[in-house]
């Protein structure tokens, strides 16, 4: 009888230790299947030899109270673009982990607002099955004199559905729109 009961107690500890063993929140030891945590992101745009870099930052990464830097653009002018990416909280370079992993990952730019169809962004970087991952771009800013647009940055990561180079996936590890204005 004894055995019985210890059995009774045993058991039920037993299956939590397996559920928690299991649980689908902890990342896989190889990082697959893990969405990035970002809490800062930085573009940077180079033309005519002078850099400026514009900032959104997320200092907690929980989505709310994100603070974006709008971006002055000007009229006519092609420009070289990186970005790097970062999660504050835990020390991390994810631009690092998204370049290690590049077929995991694509940055989708989506110009908006009045002046949208003045900027043309193309990715200048490749994974290793030769699509485009956006950490680094060419922007291009078609003549037109001033204007007011926007610039949404979307990195989507690609677990579930195979990356295709053209469409986004259903993950999606950060997505900013940057406030534009072009001189």
């Amino acid at each position: 009888m004894k055995h019985i009961d210890t059995l009774k107690f045993v058991l039920p500890l037993l299956f939590i230790a397996l559920l928690a063993g299991c649980d689908s929140t902890d990342p896989d030891p190889e990082g697959v299947g893990e969405e990035e945590l970002i809490t800062r992101l930085v573009v940077t745009m180079t033309a005519n030899g002078q850099s400026v870099s514009y900032e959104a930052n997320d200092p907690d990464g929980d989505g709310t109270g994100l603070q974006i830097d709008p971006m002055t653009l000007q009229s006519g002018t092609i420009y070289t673009g990186s970005i790097a990416v970062f999660d504050d909280v835990n020390g991390e370079d994810v631009g690092a982990e998204i370049a290690e992993e590049d077929d995991e990952h694509q940055f989708f730019f989506v110009p908006g607002g009045g002046a949208a169809a003045r900027l043309s962004v193309v990715a200048t970087d490749q994974d290793e099955n030769g699509l485009p991952v956006g950490l680094t771009f060419q922007l291009t800013v078609a003549d037109g004199g001033s204007g007011t647009a926007s610039l949404q940055v979307i990195l989507s990561h690609f677990d579930d559905a195979p990356k295709d180079g053209v469409n986004r996936s259903d993950e999606t590890d950060i997505d900013v729109t940057f406030p534009v204005t072009i001189q």
